[in-house]
């Protein structure tokens, strides 16, 4: 069989295969993190796989590989409806602890579009090419065609939306995740628009592009989605690429021989700053707010302090818990909703921090406080 490619395809697969990559792996990055723990960060992943798989289908279609290759028709990597919720949950994940039932309901049309291709995915040509010709599918594939970029708009209008209605605390390091996420949510509002303009030109009879023009337009917009993305999960991967406002306080170029002076900017960053609070620091961005390496920043916890990194910060974020019960937050919040208030980014590592050190359960610790104060 002849699979001679014109130049403009294999111009059009080199671009997307790079998008591919790039994608797959940092998914793959962020999903096997040591010590990730935070939802948010799963939730960037499988958002990162399933763009990479959708990109994927997307160049099979529109550089004429698939049209060779009936076996390739409808195959499952085409996740378009997920792409937009997943990125809302993702957004709305950086404000709280896990997901709601209600956020679930979020991610119906993504579970429906995924059973649909999977049941037809793996059937042979004859049965394709019969679904194609003899029923409404065609009809459900253009809707599905409008419905990627109406949700992305959507979606993305929404996480902008809890971005800018959330109120920030007055914390250096928590308007360097406020801008982030603001800046992610406008651009993939405007690829949106950009998509959705090129996706009512292919209904829209009078449209002065031609068919194979508009497939390579979306070519276009879906690997500029692909690319942008990924670059975020760079800054999601190595947060000291995110985070990049520097502590209040001034800081100098500190050595070990000055240990105290590194102590006392340890807890200026804690209980002032209250750094502790961000669920994505890590030992790297300690150090960074110190002006110490990392190195240096690891042996003042853990031979100064006689102390971890972790066991350090969960002991301040449980302090923070602590206060919260005494003033009553537990009246109106969530155990979940004050845990991660505290800094804490997984229900299970708040639980088991919790026990270890007060021999109870959150719960079991609220009961006793409210019977104190009866």
């Amino acid at each position: 069989m002849d699979i001679t490619l014109p130049i403009s395809s294999l111009v059009l697969i080199a671009i997307d295969s790079v998008g591919i990559i790039l994608s797959l792996s940092m998914g793959m990055l962020l999903l096997t993190q040591k010590g990730k723990g935070h939802g948010s960060v799963t939730l960037f992943g499988i958002l990162l796989i399933l763009t990479g798989l959708t990109l994927l289908n997307d160049m099979l279609v529109t550089s004429g590989i698939s049209n060779r290759f009936p076996w390739l028709y409808f195959t499952p990597i085409y996740y378009s409806l997920s792409l937009g919720p997943l990125f809302y949950l993702f957004v709305k994940s950086k404000y709280q602890i896990g997901l709601k039932t209600v956020d679930y309901f979020h991610l119906v049309l993504p579970i429906f579009q995924g059973l649909l291709y999977w049941s037809i995915g793996f059937r042979d040509a004859e049965f394709k090419s019969y679904l194609w010709g003899n029923t409404k599918f065609p009809v459900y594939l253009q809707l599905e065609s409008l419905l990627f970029p109406v949700l992305l708009v959507v979606y993305a209008l929404l996480a902008y939306r809890c971005i800018q209605f959330k109120i920030p605390k007055a914390y250096f390091w928590s308007n360097d995740l406020q801008k982030w996420l603001k800046r992610f949510a406008i651009v993939l509002i405007f690829i949106a628009c950009v998509e959705l303009f090129f996706t009512l030109g292919e209904v829209i009879p009078a449209s002065h592009f031609g068919a194979r023009n508009l497939l390579w337009l979306h070519a276009l917009v879906l690997s500029t989605f692909t690319f942008w993305i990924s670059a975020q999960a760079f800054k999601q991967y190595f947060p000291l690429k995110l985070y990049t406002s520097s502590p209040y306080k001034a800081q100098s170029h500190l050595n070990l021989d000055d240990e105290r002076r590194l102590k006392e900017d340890l807890q200026y960053l804690m209980e002032v700053d209250k750094v502790y609070l961000n669920p994505d620091l890590n030992l790297s961005l300690l150090a960074n707010y110190l002006n110490i390496s990392e190195k240096s920043c690891s042996y003042l916890i853990n031979s100064v302090l006689q102390s971890n990194f972790n066991k350090l910060v969960n002991n301040y974020r449980l302090k923070s818990f602590e206060e919260q019960v005494e003033k009553g937050v537990h009246d109106t919040y969530t155990l979940s909703g004050m845990a991660y208030e505290c800094g804490f980014n997984s229900k299970s590592t708040f639980n088991r921090v919790f026990k270890d050190r007060f021999g109870m359960t959150p719960s079991e610790y609220i009961n006793q406080a409210r019977e104190k104060s009866d």
